[in-house]
């Protein structure tokens, strides 16, 4: 094979050559150029970090034997600061046993070259760190333009959300009147249109909340007040708010729960109780059931809410928690992908976990925890 097969570089990549002895830069230096790669030089370990520091290079070709600070020191101190960790180092050294390789290894270079140097093989070694580097770049900034791209949509989210508050309010409140002046006029079925509309008005106004809400928490901008707080009296307020759903649907509930003082907001925690049995209810079969839990172990509170569901597959356990995650079962899909995130984000903030345990056919058990006070 001839060299010059394996010498074409990616375009203006640059080479740090760190040695202290200009005869051996000079071969390296004539070696690259040649090629197409730009060569800068330093002759110690301190200027190669300064060097780095002021325009990090795509490759270090990093000789290990220097006065001074070595090779070694100089690959430590770059891979141990997050900037120039991942710059690519290929260690140069005059030594072949095992124990310099596994000491350039544990220091964190990428790649090993024995002196005297095979110019082929120091040609192959880095053209090949130097594509990976690109392509690590190019990963990085595909990644920021994401994140760009995801704060866009977010800001245009909320101003839409915003927007939309107002007038909904408007038309609830319009609703609300007409299903009042309905029902004084004994007109059943205007009653009932209203009845329908506001409900429908209500659950858009609660997606908007948890739209906010769920990007808030994102942001880490969502207000807690923690403070040591009994969940009996908010989980079984929880229960008794949907007593008359379920009981319309003949679904027995449950409750298995003691006293615990947790360190959490109630007015958050209600609310994610009030998610997860609501999909409970959603998903639980005429005749079924649902079960309440709460338990502590002296460092976290437990709570759980099981149902006699058609439960969900393995597969789908993480991903419902996603924002917009959805799952369908026989009949439906589960929510709108918002509530469950919603909780996640929300119980994290608290410092607990949330996770599900579900057999499919025997239904689920949406759990989780929070750090006692």
């Amino acid at each position: 094979m001839k060299t010059e097969a394996v010498a074409t570089p990616p375009p203006q990549a640059r080479i740090l050559v760190v040695d202290d002895e200009p005869k051996n830069r000079e071969l390296i230096r004539d070696t690259l150029e040649v090629r197409g790669y730009a060569i800068e030089e330093a002759d110690s370990g301190t200027e190669a970090l300064v060097c780095i520091a002021a325009a990090p290079p795509d490759v270090v070709l990093l000789d290990v034997s220097m006065p001074g600070m070595d090779g070694l020191e100089v690959c430590r101190q770059l891979k141990g600061d997050p900037v120039t960790a991942s710059l690519p180092v290929i260690m140069v050294t005059a030594h072949a046993d095992r124990r310099d390789r596994l000491a350039g290894i544990e220091a964190g270079a990428d790649d090993y070259l024995t002196k005297p140097v095979d110019l082929q093989d120091l040609l192959l070694r880095v053209r090949n760190v130097v594509r990976g580097k690109r392509l690590a770049d190019e990963v990085k900034e595909n990644l920021r333009r994401l994140r760009e791209l995801e704060h866009l949509r977010d800001s245009l989210t909320h101003m839409i959300i915003h927007d939309l508050r107002s007038p909904l309010t408007t038309i609830t409140m319009g609703l609300d009147m007409i299903r009042m002046s309905a029902a004084d006029s004994d007109r059943k079925s205007e009653e009932k249109i209203a009845e329908a509309s506001c409900a429908s008005a209500e659950q858009m106004s609660e997606m908007l909340i948890s739209l906010l809400d769920v990007s808030r928490f994102e942001a880490g901008e969502m207000p807690l007040q923690k403070t040591a707080t009994n969940l009996a009296p908010i989980l079984r307020a929880a229960m008794e708010s949907i007593r008359d759903l379920v009981a319309t649907q003949r679904i027995a509930l449950e409750e298995s729960t003691g006293e615990a003082t947790a360190c959490c907001d109630g007015s958050v925690v209600r609310r994610i109780l009030m998610n997860l049995i609501g999909n409970a209810v959603k998903f639980t079969p005429s005749g079924g059931k649902i079960q309440v839990s709460m338990a502590t172990d002296g460092t976290f509170v437990r709570v759980g809410v099981t149902d006699t569901g058609a439960g969900i597959a393995p597969e789908f356990h993480g991903r419902i928690f996603e924002k917009f995650g959805q799952v369908k079962d026989s009949r439906a899909r589960l929510g709108t992908g918002l509530g469950l995130t919603f909780c996640k984000l929300a119980v994290e903030a608290h410092g607990g976990d949330i996770g599900v345990e579900s057999t499919v056919g025997f239904g689920s058990t949406f759990w989780f925890t929070l750090p006692v006070a």
